[in-house]
């Protein structure tokens, strides 16, 4: 079997691809705990899911801030270690299993394997798709499965050519499986659902199109049964939909962030003006890609319909937050543009030069991204900088200051600026100060939170400056200086619990 992978036309393309994935990733990797909570978060609930306690946050509450899918993924890599390192390297091997698999989906769609690999190339030169599949965030895993759901529905078509019954195909339960999934690792996916379905129906798959949305509806049965019964409520992304701003968020994301996302072209500020150039190179990029899903035989569908799903949930989002939201479908997009422009340029190419058209002269689209300035956008120089630094010194103190209390004290609760960051490095459960200017209300809040330490940081948020400190300069008595980190100074007080609960109580007869 081994002999006759080696021995296959894929097998040298396939290498290659590992090859350009294994040099970028490695070149961009950053081992560090990347400083934005969401991916804290999703570590929390790994590390609840790995300990049997279900899908919970530090402190074993039951949540649904966050999807379950991607801490599930996590979860027994999380169970063997502690590692923050080993997370990052499995987000990466989504990311390479994703772009193996959209390979394999071109080939079997016919293309050309240069093609083909040219587009899976650019997919892993893609900065922002690099940056998140080197967090612990969702979008690589999503990326993966989604790109899984499309090689199983070819799987299906391929079945049908050869006179199989669909619904005897193990391929299409796990087509619905790996569906249904997808939107347990990012909600967004509900696009792809949409999607599906919709072209089912309107290419006369009437069963199979209803098998879409029934398999939705017993998918999320249990997870919307679970929040009820917790009483956790509806998804937080519900409160996010604002339809004032539709048309803006949409020439936003056609005008400015497809541009930037895919390959990227053009360096984009948000805060400007699109120019007429980039509204150029944005109709351009726009009719190529459609034409390329256009493209796509029997895939063309549900790539038209999950595109324009996206694009529409993100724009009822109260904040699109620029690029963000288009991370997980950045490879189709690429897809689409390379498809479209190879089919163009082979138009052209026989009608009036009486030549072929060779897909390496595709390679000119990755020259705009070689001359893109550092510093400007999220380059992949930038991100080799920012992997090759240590961190802050306020961070490195607040960090390392958590690391040895969890020596000492390990269960102990903490009240810190990001308790999130803090467990995430040192697995000491902490919660947030609560923002008032009322110091006795801080201290109630302490209180109730069960808090047992405080820990003072520079790193830079107003907040602590503005709340935190005059709390602490106020109840002197009820804090106790247990440890401190020059440069700059970061102070860990243990808080007399008794002591302010006594103040509260003569304060308040």
């Amino acid at each position: 079997m081994i002999k006759d992978i080696l021995k296959s036309k894929n097998s040298l393309w396939v290498a290659a691809l590992i090859v350009v994935f294994a040099a970028l990733f490695g070149y961009i990797f950053d081992p560090k705990l990347n400083l934005n909570g969401d991916n804290c978060y999703y570590f929390a609930n790994a590390t609840s899911l790995a300990h049997g306690d279900g899908y919970a946050d530090m402190f074993g509450k039951p949540t649904n801030n966050f999807p379950p899918g991607y801490p599930l993924l996590m979860a027994p890599l999380r169970l063997l270690t502690d590692s923050i390192v080993a997370q990052k390297v499995l987000n990466g091997f989504f990311l390479l299993a994703g772009v193996l698999l959209l390979y394999f989906t071109m080939v079997r769609a016919e293309f050309k394997r240069s093609l083909a690999f040219l587009t899976c190339s650019a997919v892993i030169a893609t900065p922002h798709l690099l940056e998140f599949s080197t967090m612990m965030m969702s979008e690589a895993s999503c990326f993966c499965f989604i790109a899984l759901v499309f090689w199983f529905y070819q799987s299906v078509l391929l079945g049908e050519k050869a006179g199989r019954s669909v619904w005897r195909m193990p391929q299409f339960y796990l087509f619905l499986i790996a569906m249904v999934f997808s939107y347990y690792i990012r909600t967004q996916a509900i696009a792809l659902i949409l999607g599906f379905a919709l072209a089912l129906l309107l290419m006369r798959r009437y069963l199979q199109s209803l098998a879409v949305v029934a398999a939705f509806a017993v998918g999320y049965l249990p997870w919307m049964l679970r929040n009820a019964m917790l009483g956790l409520g509806q998804s937080r992304y519900f409160d996010q939909i604002e339809l004032s701003n539709i048309l803006k968020n949409v020439k936003m994301l056609i005008v400015q962030a497809i541009p930037e996302c895919v390959i990227p072209f053009v360096p984009v500020n948000y805060e400007k003006t699109p120019g007429v150039l980039l509204y150029l190179i944005a109709i351009a990029m726009l009719v190529a890609l459609l034409y390329g899903f256009w493209k796509m035989d029997k895939l063309r569908l549900p790539l038209l319909f999950y595109f324009c799903g996206t694009i529409g949930i993100i724009s009822i989002m109260d904040t699109p937050s620029e690029y963000r939201y288009l991370v997980t479908i950045i490879p189709f997009l690429t897809l689409g543009l390379f498809v479209g422009l190879w089919h163009f340029g082979t138009l052209v190419a026989q009608r009036y030069m009486g030549t072929k058209f060779s897909a390496w002269v595709l390679l000119l689209l990755f020259v705009p991204s070689l001359f893109q300035k550092s510093g400007y956008n999220h380059t992949i120089g930038d991100m080799r900088y920012f992997a090759t630094m240590k961190f802050p010194p306020q961070y490195k103190n607040f960090f390392s200051m958590g690391k040895a209390l969890a020596k000492y004290d390990a269960d102990a609760i903490v009240c810190s600026r990001k308790p999130e960051l803090l467990y995430a490095m040192s697995g000491m459960r902490g919660v947030q100060f609560i923002e008032s200017k009322d110091t006795e209300k801080m201290l109630q809040a302490m209180i109730d939170r069960k808090v047992e330490y405080v820990l003072l940081d520079q790193m830079g948020f107003a907040s602590t400056e503005y709340f935190l400190l005059p709390c602490l300069e106020k109840h002197m008595d009820l804090f106790k200086l247990v440890g401190s980190l020059p440069n700059p100074d970061t102070y860990l007080f243990a808080f007399d619990r008794k002591k302010a609960i006594k103040f509260l109580n003569k304060d308040n007869q």
